[in-house]
């Protein structure tokens, strides 16, 4: 019999998943996982109750394009994976509970959403300071992360710091 978790084979047969090698037997299973991890989304997202359709310039042009965690202007310009690319961001996560409505969303910068979910809530000066940090230090670890941020990095992190700017608009 073959090795690996069962719910593999919810795909793949046993001969499939034989005849194929070990790196293809990785790639296979964390598809797996994620196609798992996708059904249990939207099987939590049908018992959340209703949901609206919406888009990020609805919410956006709702919310004023303010980031809702940082309180500081969103800019439509930015695209992932840039950490100030518009987000939309749950208020009460789906998976709590909450639904997938108009009323359920807020704009955010998406280092602040994905910074929320991570380290947990924090005041809107220390989201500011959090955000303006990647722009200056990027991901980078190691001997890079000694570099100098470019200009374009500096005007965004001072916009992003200074109260009442706003950046890319």
């Amino acid at each position: 019999m073959a090795s690996g978790p069962p719910w593999v084979f919810d795909v793949l047969d046993p001969e499939t998943w034989a005849g194929l090698s070990g790196e293809e037997q990785r790639l296979e299973r964390r598809r797996a996982i994620g196609r798992r991890q996708d059904r249990r989304r939207r099987q939590r997202m049908r018992e959340a109750g209703p949901r609206d359709r919406y888009t990020l310039e609805d919410v956006g042009d709702r919310d004023g394009w303010e980031c809702a965690i940082c309180l500081s202007p969103v800019s439509r310009e930015f695209r992932a994976p840039h950490p100030c690319t518009p987000s939309v961001h749950h208020v009460v996560e789906v998976c709590q509970g909450g639904s997938d409505t108009l009323d359920n969303v807020a704009l955010t910068h998406l280092f602040c959403n994905m910074d929320s979910h991570t380290w947990g809530e924090k005041s809107p000066a220390e989201a500011r300071r959090r955000l303006a940090g990647r722009l200056l230090r990027g991901k980078r670890v190691g001997p890079r992360r000694h570099e100098a941020p470019d200009e374009e990095a500096l005007a965004l992190a001072a916009s992003i710091l200074s109260p009442g700017a706003r950046p890319g608009a």
